[in-house]
């Protein structure tokens, strides 16, 4: 478990299958539009949480954590070490809370700790993607330090890309 080490309230650990019924009970609109890209069902969040586990048993490039406040569930960061417009020592993350923990510094403590534990597993740089329109999710990456560095398309969507140096 990674801890913010603030406070002691906030930490990080792997998310597990376990964990699908209250992250599906916490997703709301705004969730769903910028994180999941539609809405889900419990039977396939327990899927890509089993997927999630099986990741981190494996060495795989994918690390989901839970947020946890208190130990409670209150979002997912996503860890991905290889994908689409990423440079061999890039990792994009990716990262939202639910509704009753937004706007008190949460996403930004736990992108801090994400990105601490990326460089620590040999990323040489953070990748943040957010479409232009995402507000929240662009003043958390400027708030951890990262720099718009331009727009990229996936999938048919134009994403502000944000970069951080993790040297």
């Amino acid at each position: 478990m990674l801890s913010s080490g603030l406070d002691g309230e906030l930490a990080l650990s792997p998310l597990r299958p376990d964990d699908a019924e209250a992250h599906f009970a916490g997703e709301d609109p705004e969730l769903i539009r910028w994180l999941n890209g539609g809405p889900g069902t419990l039977a396939g969040t327990r899927e890509y949480f089993q997927h999630c586990q099986e990741e981190w048993a494996s060495g795989g490039p994918l690390r989901a954590f839970g947020i946890r406040v208190n130990d409670v569930l209150a979002g997912t960061v996503d860890l991905r070490f290889s994908g689409e417009h990423l440079a061999p020592g890039e990792v994009n993350v990716a990262y939202g809370l639910y509704p009753a923990w937004r706007g008190r510094g949460f996403a930004t403590r736990a992108v801090l700790l994400a990105v601490r534990y990326a460089a620590g597993e040999g990323a040489e740089r953070a990748v943040i993607k957010v479409e232009p329109d995402n507000v929240s999710s662009g003043a958390v990456a400027r708030r951890v330090g990262f720099e718009l560095s331009g727009r990229v398309v996936e999938d048919g969507t134009v994403l502000d890309r944000y970069v951080r140096d993790l040297g």
